[in-house]
């Protein structure tokens, strides 16, 4: 855990934070990873931009994507970093095993891809709308805007850390 946080005496306030309940802390290190390094940041980060321009943010909540490397990881990672990228792009013309609701999730992130790049706004005609300032929560069974809040990623610890 002391490489995942700047001042390694502050390990054991991390690790309180992030329990592990059983034998696999691997999703335990995934939860620290993501918030740490991505979730807080970000959240942080839409704040400040939202002052001067509309923000809209996402987060990709498939668990079940297409893996971007045929080795898998020794333990469930969620939906790891970059992994909503089967769904935006052809990598390397590798075959794309997706479910018909994965394949409907890929059309809607690339209506509202294509639709920000066209006006800066991701929301068309045939999108869920996502509002200003929202994080749109991306998955098979939903594309809905999600009101987590920032002490779910346990961003009070991350934002007070040096």
């Amino acid at each position: 855990m002391a490489d995942f946080v700047p001042d390694p005496a502050q390990a054991p306030v991390v690790a309180r934070a992030y329990p592990v309940t059983g034998t696999d802390g691997g999703p335990v290190l995934g939860a620290v990873i993501g918030d740490s390094n991505y979730s807080c940041p970000t959240l942080r980060t839409g704040v400040l931009l939202a002052d001067r321009v509309p923000v809209w943010r996402y987060e990709f909540a498939d668990e079940n994507a297409p893996p971007l490397t045929p080795m898998p990881a020794p333990f469930p990672l969620g939906a790891p970093h970059a992994s909503e990228l089967t769904y935006l792009f052809d990598l390397g013309g590798r075959p794309r095993a997706m479910t018909p609701a994965q394949h409907r999730l890929a059309d809607t992130m690339l209506d509202y891809w294509s639709g920000f790049a066209r006006t800066g706004n991701p929301n068309t005609p045939n999108t869920p709308p996502w509002p200003p300032g929202s994080v749109q929560s991306l998955a098979p069974d939903h594309t809905v805007p999600t009101n987590t809040p920032p002490a779910a990623h346990h961003c009070p610890l991350w934002n007070t850390l040096p």
